[in-house]
């Protein structure tokens, strides 16, 4: 007999499936306008989550909002949700021109400049906007080699169609459990990892840095990269509009600093990619997932961490 577990999970991947192909038939302002009922659905039905994403926003923005605002920015945030998870289903039958069509640049320049150092780049970004069609963009349109780091899904069969689109618009998925050899090799190769460094997780190893004032668990490995291979970090996220187009926001690029102090070095160079964060963030905070306990992990637990975090150095250290 079939466990409760592969029950549940079949019914979700065979329910998600008949919602693929019922948004393959649609028009996208109609799939559109479902991403944002189920959005507000979720808003009214997920009460934990809306709090939580309420607490955020109150712990870092309260001073300045009313309540009402932090009400209708965190209620917001599952609406974009909606909307953004509706253009990557109907993105699997976009072409890059397509995509491309949706797309308005700012600050592309800064990453022209740290690209053409041929020293690979780590593009920081986070959960803010449309980072999925985000990375796809890069690819298929702008024909920048880019590897993402993706952690794979409970349900390999979920993972397989996000893997499989992504391929499609040419991007190399890297699972987060790859060996630090595989991320080097793409810096050297003067080619861009895509990383997410906006949650806090026990699975990944890091150092507590300042995130919007509050210190921060944060995954420390691609700022281990880039201080080794010397590649710079440019900062920059993809932002939904009004009129559903979307606006590519890119920051001035940066270096992690190499002295003989590699754990300054690291803390700082977090500090700043968590800095750049926050101004994106700033940019529209309702694009930015509040539903995530960001702080979760508590600065009393920072020894282990960085105890993790020298064996990975030295990880990286011996396959250079």
């Amino acid at each position: 007999m079939a466990s409760a577990k592969k029950i549940k999970n079949d019914i979700i991947y065979y329910l998600i499936r008949g919602l693929l192909a019922v948004f393959d038939l649609l028009p996208r302002n109609i799939a559109l306008m479902l991403g944002r009922f189920f959005g507000e659905l979720a808003a009214i039905i997920d009460v934990n989550e809306r709090k939580l994403a309420e607490t955020n926003l109150r712990n870092v923005y309260g001073d300045k909002w009313s309540d009402l605002k932090i009400k209708l920015v965190a209620r917001e945030c599952f609406v974009k949700l909606g909307l953004n998870a509706a253009d990557v289903i109907l993105s699997r039958r976009w072409t890059g021109k397509e995509l491309g069509e949706l797309i308005d640049v700012e600050g592309y320049e800064h990453f022209e400049n740290a690209y053409a150092e041929g020293k690979g780049i780590v593009g920081l970004t986070g959960h803010i906007g449309n980072f999925e069609l985000f990375a796809a963009w890069f690819s298929s349109v702008r024909k920048i080699p880019l590897s993402v780091i993706g952690r794979e899904l409970y349900d390999k069969r979920l993972d397989d169609l996000i893997v499989e689109n992504r391929r499609r618009f040419g991007l190399e998925n890297i699972p987060s459990d790859a060996p630090a050899k595989k991320l080097l090799s793409v810096l050297k190769d003067g080619k861009m990892i895509g990383v997410l460094l906006d949650l806090d997780s026990s699975k990944v190893s890091g150092y507590f840095a300042p995130f919007f004032g509050r210190p921060a668990n944060t995954a420390a490995g691609p700022v281990v990269l880039g201080r080794k291979t010397g590649s710079p970090v440019v900062p920059m996220a993809m932002f939904r509009r009004p009129d559903d187009r979307y606006l590519v926001k890119v920051l001035p690029a940066f270096k992690i600093n190499n002295t003989d102090d590699k754990e300054a070095d690291i803390v700082d160079g977090l500090t700043r990619c968590n800095k750049a964060l926050e101004e994106l963030i700033n940019f529209d905070p309702t694009q930015w997932i509040w539903i995530h306990n960001r702080w979760k992990s508590k600065p009393g637990d920072s020894s282990s961490v960085k105890n993790i975090m020298k064996e990975e150095e030295r990880s990286v250290s011996e396959q250079q």
